[in-house]
């Protein structure tokens, strides 16, 4: 038997006998969030899967461009597509938690350019995050058209996403990123006086700084934006690492800050976390085994120091793989494109109390 075939045996072996090793992990608490972060559109068997698995809550983009394309003064907003979304989720028993972001064309020259320069695009993103509410949050107009679904309201929001790194934000500044903040929370907070207003995901430890802004220092100069504080209930943040251990310093290092500017009872949410299972293709890979364990590993470093560090919840970067999205983001899924079982699957069913065996394993031959 040449060395490759020594490997896959090893590899299918360790397979079946993963149920019963990662019996060992508990599943995480009632008042903890885990849920998912998929990166592209699901449809009705992912959805079953999901609920199947123990998923509770849904991040999903809700973006501003592709809802209001056009100025709504000419033409009326298309929900359609999110529609779809949320009353799949209510139907298989999910809460979307969304996060949006983006700026349509009619405000301002790209996506990623914020939408507050001047006041009449500061009305327009207002207007747009009213809309939203009053259709998805409490007494929405989405639940009265669709009675026949449970009513699953949307009651968190998250603003933007990944603001400290050029990839969604054209310049990342703190000092506007307060601003969007400022409006997004006053128009949020009045139409739904119980919603939360989240700060979007910042990226823990950008590789290029500048002009990416490491998370803890963006944090820090948002605050010192004053008048900012009231406006957001919880801070989110993507600790993307190497290894699980390497979050600790990124979580503290924000619980510090948050500290400083009198902020300590605030939530961290941790709306994007994951590796790849392909193999050290970059830092974020870290094999089909390797990407289990650090799920383990980071699970358990979460609910075990979620009271002290009050972490609101965890979502898994991502459902399934997807091709040619960006090296990481391809084998970064629980399930392989076939909807076959990773070996994380397993670890992350632990998790959730999920039914682990309603999919296929992967085949590791061939």
């Amino acid at each position: 038997m040449n060395r490759k075939s020594i490997s896959l045996a090893v590899a299918v072996t360790a397979l079946l006998c993963l149920p019963a090793l990662a019996a060992a992990s508990p599943p995480a608490p009632a008042s903890f969030a885990v849920g998912i972060s998929p990166q592209t559109p699901a449809g009705k068997t992912d959805y079953s899967l999901m609920q199947e698995a123990g998923v509770k809550s849904l991040r999903l983009p809700l973006g501003w461009p592709s809802i209001e394309a056009q100025s709504p003064y000419f033409t009326a907003p298309d929900w359609s597509d999110f529609d779809r979304s949320v009353e799949l989720a209510a139907e298989y028993g999910m809460r979307v938690f969304p996060f949006v972001w983006g700026t349509p064309s009619w405000v301002a020259g790209q996506q990623r350019v914020e939408p507050v320069y001047r006041k009449w695009q500061q009305r327009a993103w207002a207007s747009f995050l009213r809309q939203a509410v009053r259709r998805y949050g409490p007494y929405g107009t989405f639940w009265r058209e669709n009675p026949e679904l449970p009513a699953y309201p949307i009651r968190d929001w998250e603003i933007w996403n990944e603001e400290n790194i050029v990839t969604f934000s054209a310049s990342p500044d703190p000092t506007r990123f307060a601003q969007v903040l400022r409006v997004a929370g006053r128009a949020i907070h009045r139409a739904d006086h119980g919603a939360k207003v989240i700060l979007g995901g910042l990226f823990g430890r950008p590789l290029q700084i500048p002009p990416n802004i490491a998370s803890g220092d963006f944090l820090n100069r948002v605050y010192r934006a004053r008048n900012v504080k009231r406006f957001f209930d919880g801070v989110a943040l993507h600790p993307y690492v190497a290894d699980a251990d390497a979050m600790e310093p990124q979580i503290r290092n924000l619980r510090r800050v948050m500290r400083r500017h009198q902020d300590a009872a605030t939530p961290i949410y941790v709306t994007e976390l994951g590796w790849g299972s392909d193999s050290f293709q970059t830092r974020w890979e870290r094999g089909m085994w390797g990407q289990a364990r650090e799920l383990d590993q980071a699970f358990s470093m979460l609910t075990d120091n979620r009271r002290s560090w009050r972490i609101a919840g965890v979502w898994w970067f991502t459902w399934a793989d997807t091709g040619r999205l960006c090296q990481f983001c391809d084998s970064a899924g629980l399930l392989n494109e076939r909807r076959e079982a990773k070996p994380a699957w397993y670890r992350f069913a632990e998790w959730t109390g999920g039914d682990p065996e309603i999919v296929p394993r992967a085949s590791f031959s061939g």
